[in-house]
């Protein structure tokens, strides 16, 4: 059973996913409403790997609680070298102590393992990382030669712009060079197209981010210069369309990164953190933009995930994957 398999996980996330070594402050950040056992695996075997480690744990929060103060989390964050996030996390006060920490040399990644053990474990014993990792970092080499990457998909999405002159991260989770920030398990290598030429139609058959999960019918979102200019369908589509207008920044309806997953083992209908890194799966990003993308966007009040969960991708007219499996051709097989 899973269960058994945590502190074999935890080594493997301190040693491979962190590389945390003897002296660094690493901090296990984890919730109340997780098992016990995921933290104290990550905390045994951070001390095993003679780093300064420490567990805390905070009440588990809600959609209400972003705008807390969490002042003694806060410094904690900010005094890390580096930083396992187990759960979501959806604070204010968290996010920018991250920021402040990976400023400093810092190194941060996260996970989401409440309801969704079996992949938190899975994707990370019983995967080929290695491979994984080196597929990843092709996508990003050929991303950094694309001038037009187009998508397009049987239900209509049909949309392009460029990749060239932004830098493309390899989004695999693991977080071992100083300023580096990642979600894991799996693999989902991202960039932040160049805003101004992303036009097109996409349409959404996967799922939206929390609170609002799986679609029940399509979403269509039309796209002008990295801007949604509308939102169509039924309920899901209104649904979308009120929580990125709930705070009023019309950054919220921006671009500000793209992504391809690309791990074997995620499945799609469990959870956002799950159905990005599907092989094949596609996501856009909207608002809040990390300033590791060196995007346009920058800060805004809100960020909203949606998911596709397959297209074709070209690249400068060859296509890179169609129908989930990635094109061998251009070095991308094996997994």
């Amino acid at each position: 059973m899973t269960v058994l398999r945590w502190n074999e996980w935890g080594e493997a996330v301190v040693r491979m996913m962190v590389e945390a070594k003897p002296g660094e402050n690493l901090l296990i950040l984890t919730d109340t409403g997780l098992n016990t056992e995921i933290g104290e695996a990550c905390l045994a075997a951070g001390i095993n790997a003679k780093a300064n480690t420490q567990l805390m744990v905070i009440p588990q929060l809600s959609s209400r609680d972003y705008t807390r103060d969490l002042p003694s989390v806060a410094g904690a964050l900010e005094g890390a070298d580096v930083i396992v996030i187990l759960g979501p996390a959806q604070n204010a006060s968290i996010e920018a102590a991250m920021i402040e920490s990976r400023e400093k040399g810092g190194r941060v990644t996260q996970c989401e393992p409440l309801n969704n053990e079996d992949w938190i474990i899975e994707g990370v014993l019983d995967v080929d990382y290695e491979l994984m990792s080196e597929i990843a970092s092709r996508i990003c080499e050929l991303w950094s030669k694309t001038e037009i990457c187009q998508l397009i998909s049987p239900l209509g999405t049909d949309i392009s712009f460029r990749l060239k002159g932004r830098p493309a991260l390899r989004g695999d989770g693991r977080a071992i060079s100083p300023g580096d920030a990642d979600f894991f398990p799996g693999a989902t290598p991202s960039i932040a197209p160049v805003e101004e030429t992303i036009n097109g139609t996409v349409v959404v058959d996967g799922t939206l981010d929390a609170p609002l999960g799986r679609v029940s019918e399509p979403v269509t979102l039309q796209l002008a210069k990295g801007v949604i200019t509308s939102i169509e369908g039924g309920a899901d589509a209104d649904a979308l369309r009120t929580r990125l207008g709930s705070t009023g920044d019309p950054k919220a309806l921006a671009v500000c990164h793209w992504n391809v997953g690309i791990s074997p083992r995620a499945r799609m209908g469990n959870k956002m953190a799950e159905d990005e890194m599907v092989m094949g799966a596609i996501t856009f990003g909207f608002g809040n933009q990390d300033p590791i993308f060196q995007g346009t966007v920058g800060t805004a009040k809100m960020h909203s995930d949606v998911v596709l969960t397959s297209g074709t991708i070209t690249l400068d007219g060859v296509v890179m994957c169609k129908n989930n499996k990635l094109n061998p051709d251009l070095g991308l097989g094996g997994l």
